[in-house]
């Protein structure tokens, strides 16, 4: 592949069976549409048992009206027995497991020094674990049926230097490196890992500062919330060709919204 995905199939995911974890986002509300619409038979699981399943369960509706087969479950992504039993519950509804979405977002702006040590185990598993649990989890699954697709998507913030983020961006960081991780050890598995990284098009992918956020009216907080919705129908886009192109094109790397390369294990 060269810098980027080229884009995929309409229907090219007939028959998939695909999870995607953190339903109850912009985000990861956008990828179940993409994929659903791309013939996937996709579960629609939320970050905890909260309002979130109301919105996934409204998700649900939307998706069945068009014909789709979609199915909502809730599981706690703090607790990573909790991740491997709904994981496994999805398996089974599903008959089977090609595809896991992992989307899960907790954001937090406030300067590390003023976060409590529960505030920071919050925000680290919400960012980090919860993306660990599911590839472990899904990895069980993959292996039974002799392989799948695994993808993580992540923030910019965790290669953007912006004050206040600091715990947030650095439970993103910690994403990347698992996704990198990840890749050398499922790849003879057959499984893909690949990540998709959130709000490029405000804070880059090189570790560029954000300059002029300190003149925005709003917060660090709602400026995230605005740039995934602007964002969001991208990439649903890009993660459905992720998904569907060739494994050794994605494999180990990590994609910005325009499918380019952000990162990866030789790089």
């Amino acid at each position: 592949m060269g810098e980027a995905v080229q884009s995929a199939d309409v229907r090219a995911l007939d028959g998939r069976r695909a999870m995607i974890v953190g339903a109850e986002t912009a985000v990861g509300a956008a990828i179940a549409r993409a994929l659903s619409e791309g013939g996937a038979r996709v579960a629609l699981v939320t970050m905890r048992v909260d309002e979130g399943v109301v919105v996934a369960r409204r998700l649900q509706r939307e998706l069945r009206e068009r014909g789709a087969e979609v199915h909502t479950f809730a599981m706690d992504v703090a607790l990573g027995q909790n991740v491997k039993v709904t994981t496994r519950q999805v398996t089974k509804e599903l008959g089977g497991l090609d595809v896991a979405v992992s989307a899960p977002d907790q954001f937090l702006e406030r300067p590390l020094r003023t976060v409590s040590e529960m505030e920071l185990a919050q925000i680290t598993s919400a960012n980090y674990y919860a993306h660990a649990y599911l590839a472990r989890a899904a990895a069980d699954e993959f292996r039974r049926g002799g392989g799948g697709r695994l993808l993580l998507v992540t923030h910019a913030l965790g290669v953007a230097a912006v004050a206040n983020a600091s715990t947030y961006g650095g439970a993103c960081a910690a994403t990347l490196g698992l996704i990198r991780g990840l890749a050398v050890e499922l790849g003879a598995d057959g499984v893909a890992v690949s990540g998709l990284l959130r709000g490029t098009t405000r804070w880059g992918a090189a570790g560029a500062d954000a300059s002029g956020i300190a003149e925005e009216t709003r917060s660090l907080g709602e400026l995230l919330a605005a740039t995934d919705a602007a964002e969001a129908e991208r990439l649903a886009e890009t993660a459905r060709s992720l998904l569907v192109a060739p494994a050794s094109d994605v494999h180990g790397r990590v994609f910005d919204i325009d499918a380019a390369v952000v990162a990866g294990v030789g790089g």
